[in-house]
């Protein structure tokens, strides 16, 4: 029997969008639309960067700043060797503080920035907007490099939807944390969803030896090798995995076990994890993981320019319950179905949430920045479903 008219055309359609010229084109089309929403980033977390504090040395710390970049300076000089110009900052904390609390690497980079461009704020920052600028890229890239033209699609919405993120651009505007997990996060994501897991192993580890935050990663990528290989060699598979998540997030420390000793190091970030656990004094506004969602009381870093620690609700709320809806019928109906996105995505609010009922009930909002990239990758296995569904290419 001949083909319907329309299943012709359809036919007729298929067959040139699959030609590897039209792939070439259309996948630089959707680079070029994802990269104007990048160039948003940026240009929004630069102008808000150079702004805070006028611009100027003075009380420049904006919130939590004031102990990295404080660590920052004093690894660089003290650990690292370094003898080029510093600026002194009103309101710096002791001589002796290190910030044991959190791990060091986002703290090398920073240091680094001082070093190559300058002791001053915004060049503090500006390792925080190169990454939260490339971070829809990253998921562009991952999602759609060598793959149909429904999946340069989706990578395209994906990527958007990452950088119209609210907490991406805060985040990305000022020198803390959060934003060097959640940009290493992107890259485990991305590789788990090629899965590639030793790769996304790696980018873990760079996540976790960034902010402890990024730590629930590997209860995803243990779930998602599991779920390919429910076998012993899953299990040596993932063994082998969370090594190397260990090894990367061990050699991070390196540096500071040469200068103050193994056992000092490991005590002091021992000590860090115990603090992680209980609340802080009564101080700024906090809430539950779930409040971040809904945007209860956000986390301002900056009164002027305002920077308020808030997620874009309806992209984030709708990937919490995609994510827990892909996950849980994962795991009940087949375990293949189980998404990297939707993985991540759950394993991170889990695992924020084991804090809270450990009896830290002071978290803060602009902690939810590492759920930016798995919201973006969910979003985009929601629409995999929905055009498998529906025919839609």
């Amino acid at each position: 029997m001949g083909l319907s008219g329309s299943e012709g055309r359809r036919d007729q359609r298929a067959r040139a969008l699959s030609d590897p010229k039209v792939r070439v084109a259309l996948f630089l089309v959707g680079l070029a639309v994802v990269a104007l929403g990048s160039y948003y980033v940026a240009a929004k977390a630069t102008w808000n960067a150079s702004h805070i504090g006028g611009g100027g040395y003075d009380n420049a710390y904006i919130s939590d700043e004031i102990y990295y970049v404080d660590a920052a300076r004093r690894i660089l000089v003290n650990v690292f060797g370094y003898h080029g110009e510093l600026f002194p900052y009103s309101g710096e904390t002791a001589s002796n503080y290190y910030n044991f609390e959190h791990p060091p690497l986002g703290k090398y980079i920073i240091a680094l920035s001082m070093a190559l461009l300058g002791d001053k704020p915004f060049n503090w920052r500006v390792p925080s907007i190169v990454m939260a600028s490339l971070i829809p890229l990253i998921i562009y890239v991952g999602l759609a490099w060598g793959r149909d033209t429904r999946w340069i699609v989706i990578g395209t919405v994906a990527g958007l939807a990452a950088s119209a993120d609210h907490i991406l651009i805060v985040m990305g505007s000022v020198a803390m944390l959060d934003i060097y997990a959640a940009f290493f996060l992107s890259l485990a994501i991305v590789s788990a969803f090629r899965e590639r897991f030793y790769l996304s192993a790696v980018f873990e580890g760079l996540a976790w030896a960034s902010k402890e935050t990024a730590l629930p990663g590997a209860l995803a990528l243990l779930i998602l090798i599991l779920a390919r290989s429910p076998n012993r060699a899953g299990v040596i598979k993932f063994l082998k995995a969370f090594i190397i998540v260990l090894g990367v997030f061990i050699v991070a420390y390196i540096p500071l076990f040469a200068h103050f000793g193994v056992m000092y190091v490991i005590q002091q970030t021992l000590g860090g994890y115990k603090w992680d656990l209980v609340s802080r004094p009564p101080g700024p506004p906090a809430s539950a993981p779930s409040g971040w969602f809904f945007n209860v009381n956000p986390f301002v870093l900056s009164y002027s320019p305002l920077l308020e620690a808030s997620m874009t609700v309806p992209l984030e709320l709708t990937a919490l319950g995609a994510a827990i809806a892909i996950f849980v019928v994962g795991l009940g109906r087949d375990r293949r179905l189980l998404r990297a996105g939707s993985t991540f995505f759950v394993s991170e609010f889990v695992g924020l949430w084991a804090v809270y009922l450990a009896g830290n009930h002071t978290l803060y909002s602009f902690y939810s920045v590492v759920f930016t990239p798995a919201m973006a990758v969910t979003l985009a296995e929601v629409l995999d479903i929905l055009s498998n569904q529906i025919k839609l290419f």
